[in-house]
């Protein structure tokens, strides 16, 4: 049976919306995520990118190398937008941007809904879920860390949770 997991992260980001976003468009050019590589695949027919898909292959902490496909389904420019994921993990992500009261901050909300479809780490899910969790907390901290080096901002208010289901 495929146990689901729902990410939530937040954090605050010292610069403006407008430049998170930036980044968060052209997703093929980050460079600056430590083990985190995305490729673009396919050119989508929609409107703002809608329907592109990216590889994204990545290291996590358990240094398993997975490689993901996500398609964007969603954009609402710039305040947030979906992806569809495939591959050993299938669901989908959502990021959330919003001003913060002064405009000069950006709080930014990732909710990542996935399944786990790897044969081995379904298996062990039962045993390593607590690794699951913080390995999904510290790759997703390390992009976010590495936006803010790129953007010479600084980041704050760090939360995870994380709620596991069948």
């Amino acid at each position: 049976m495929a146990h689901h997991y729902l990410f939530v992260s937040s954090w605050k980001i010292s610069t403006p919306r407008e430049q998170l976003w930036e980044l968060a468009d052209h997703i093929e050019d980050i460079e600056f995520w430590d083990n985190v590589d995305f490729e673009k695949i396919e050119q989508g027919s929609g409107p703002e990118g809608i329907g592109d898909v990216f590889r994204c292959t990545f290291k996590t902490k358990m240094l398993l190398r997975l490689s993901i496909l996500l398609k964007v389904t969603d954009k609402q420019k710039p305040d947030q937008f979906t992806l569809e994921v495939e591959g050993p993990l299938s669901g989908t992500g959502t990021c959330f941007m919003s001003k913060s009261g002064d405009g000069r901050s950006t709080h930014l909300r990732c909710e990542w809904k996935v399944r786990i479809d790897h044969r081995m780490l379904r298996a062990a899910n039962r045993f390593m879920r607590p690794v699951y969790i913080w390995s999904h907390d510290k790759v997703m901290d390390e992009g976010v860390y590495g936006v803010a080096r790129q953007l010479n901002a600084e980041v704050t208010d760090t939360h995870h949770e994380t709620t596991i289901y069948r």
